[in-house]
C-alpha cells in the first residue's frame, strides 16, 4: 500500500544508498529548480514517524539543494533492507547507469545482510560471476581502493587476484594508467610467469627429495665453460656407457620452449672417472653437416681405406653397404662421417690464420694419442698475431695426460654464416637449446 504526499524534503531521511556520489550536475540541478520533482520518490515512515528515501536519492538531493518547499512521495509499507538496496540498483542502472564501485558496494552490503551470491544475482539481475568478483575485490583492500579510484572491476579482479605480489600490481596499475589496452595481455603474462616459478620450483623440489643438489648457476651449459660441472648426457663411463641418473648429483632447473627442463648433472665427473666424448654436434654443426651430406665419399674411403668410391649416390650406396654389415660399428661409421666433414673443411690456408675448426679437431686428435704434424702444430698453436694483422690469442692446449677432447669445445665455433646464431639470440641460448636437443634425442633412444 503507497499514499503520495506532499513532504518538505529537508525533513526527508535518506538511508544508506548504493550510489557513492550522488553527480548533482548543473543540468539536473538546473531542471529541478525550474519544473520541481515531477517523478515523486519512494520512502516509507517507521515507527518514530520519520520518513526514509527508498528510491530517489539524487531528486531529493537537488529539491533540498534547491531549497523546494515540498516534493511529491510514495509513501509505503516498509521494506527489508535487502529488497531495498536490490530494487534501488535496479531502478538506478535503468535511470543511470552505476558505477562499478557502486555495484560492488551494493553487492557487498547486501551479503553483509546474509544475502549469497547466488540470490543477488537472481535479485539484481547481474552475472553470478559479476557478482563473485565484485565480492572478492571488496574483501582486499588494495583492489577496493583501486576500484574506488576508478579502475573497472575486471581490472580490481585481477589486483586482487594478485594480492600480496607487490611488484605485479605496481607493474599492473602502471599499465591500467599508461596502456589501459594492454592491462589483459599484461595480466596474462604475470600469470604464464607465477605457473612457470610454481612448475620451476616444483621442479626443484622433486630434485632435492631425489637428494640432488640444486644448481642455480648456468655457466656450466656456456660452450666455453671449463669449470667442474658437467651435464651426465655429454658424459660417458671408462667403457663407453651413456651415464643415467643415478649418476647424476646434482640438477639444473630451467624454463624451455618447452616447458620446464631438469638437466642432471656431475659437479665431480672427473674424480667419478667419467669422461667426455667429442661434442662436434653441438658445436660445429656446420662442419658435421657438410660431412654426413657432402663427404659421403671421403667418408666411405676412411672406413674401407679404398679410394675411388665415388661421389654423389654411389658413394652413399656405398656407406648404406657399410653400414648394413652384421659387423658393422655404428658408431664407428657416425665418427668417420664426421671426420670427412672436418678433414674436408680445412684448406692448406688452415695453419695461416686461426682456423677454429681445425683447431677443435686436431686437438681432439691428440688428446686421443695422434702424434700432429708440425703444419698441424700450427694450427693448433698458431704463431702471436703480428701488430699490423691482430688475431685473437688462442687458449693453450691441454696436457696430454689429462687432455680432455670436449675441454676445447666452444674454444671453435663455425665461421660458416648456416652457424650463426639467430638475430636476437645469443650464442649460450643457442647452444643451451641445441645440447637440449641433443638431451631429448639421447632420451628417445
Amino acid at each position: 500500500m503507497s499514499v503520495l504526499e506532499q513532504i518538505n524534503p529537508a525533513t526527508l531521511t535518506i538511508d544508506a544508498n548504493v550510489r557513492a556520489e550522488a553527480q548533482l550536475d548543473k543540468a539536473f540541478l538546473s531542471s529541478i529548480k525550474e519544473h520541481g520533482v515531477i517523478q515523486p520518490v519512494v520512502a516509507h515512515r517507521t515507527e518514530d514517524g520519520t520518513v526514509h528515501v527508498l528510491y530517489g536519492q539524487r531528486r531529493t538531493l537537488a529539491a533540498v539543494e534547491n531549497n523546494l518547499d515540498t516534493m511529491p512521495v510514495y509513501v509505503v509499507d516498509s521494506l527489508t533492507e535487502a529488497d531495498r538496496l536490490a530494487k534501488q540498483i535496479v531502478e538506478n542502472d535503468q535511470r543511470r547507469e552505476l558505477t562499478d564501485n557502486d555495484r560492488a558496494e551494493a553487492f557487498h552490503q547486501l551479503s553483509l545482510l546474509g544475502v549469497s551470491a547466488t540470490q543477488i544475482a537472481r535479485k539484481t539481475g547481474a552475472k553470478k560471476t559479476t557478482v563473485d568478483a565484485a565480492l572478492k575485490v571488496r574483501a582486499d583492500d588494495t583492489a577496493t581502493a583501486f576500484l574506488a579510484a576508478g579502475m573497472t572491476l575486471d581490472m580490481a579482479a585481477v589486483i586482487e587476484e594478485f594480492a600480496g605480489d607487490e611488484e605485479a600490481i605496481v607493474k599492473l596499475e602502471t599499465t591500467a594508467k599508461e596502456n589501459p589496452q594492454s592491462f589483459d595481455h599484461t595480466a596474462q603474462r604475470l600469470r604464464d610467469d607465477r605457473k612457470r616459478e610454481a612448475a620451476i620450483a616444483a621442479a626443484k623440489a622433486d630434485a632435492e627429495a631425489a637428494g640432488l643438489a640444486i644448481i642455480e648457476d648456468s655457466a656450466f651449459t656456456y660452450y666455453d665453460y671449463k669449470g667442474p660441472i658437467a651435464d651426465i648426457t655429454d658424459l660417458r663411463t671408462a667403457t663407453g656407457e651413456r651415464l643415467t641418473v643415478e649418476d647424476a648429483n646434482a640438477a639444473y632447473v630451467r624454463s624451455t620452449y618447452n616447458g620446464i627442463a631438469t638437466i642432471y648433472v656431475n659437479t665431480e665427473w672427473k674424480a667419478a672417472g667419467f669422461v667426455k666424448p667429442v661434442q662436434a654436434m653441438a658445436s660445429h654443426s656446420y662442419t658435421v653437416g657438410k660431412g654426413l651430406n657432402e663427404e659421403s665419399d671421403f667418408a666411405a674411403e676412411l672406413l674401407t681405406g679404398k679410394a675411388g668410391t665415388g661421389s654423389g649416390f654411389g658413394a652413399n650406396r656405398e656407406l648404406v653397404k657399410i653400414a648394413s654389415r652384421p659387423t658393422a660399428r655404428h658408431e664407428v661409421n657416425a665418427l668417420a662421417m664426421i671426420f670427412a666433414g672436418f678433414e674436408k673443411r680445412m684448406t692448406p690456408q688452415s695453419w695461416r690464420g686461426f682456423d677454429p675448426d681445425a683447431k677443435h679437431y686436431l686437438t681432439a686428435l691428440a688428446a686421443w694419442g695422434y702424434n700432429l704434424s708440425d703444419v698441424e702444430r700450427l694450427i693448433t698453436h698458431p704463431a702471436p698475431a703480428s701488430a699490423a694483422a691482430p688475431e685473437p690469442a688462442p687458449a693453450p692446449a691441454p696436457e696430454a695426460q689429462d687432455a680432455d677432447p670436449v675441454e676445447t669445445q666452444g674454444e671453435a665455433q663455425d665461421d660458416e654464416p648456416e652457424a650463426q646464431a639467430e638475430p636476437g639470440e645469443t650464442f649460450e641460448e643457442v647452444h643451451a637449446d641445441e645440447e637440449e636437443l641433443i638431451a631429448e634425442e639421447y632420451a628417445a633412444e
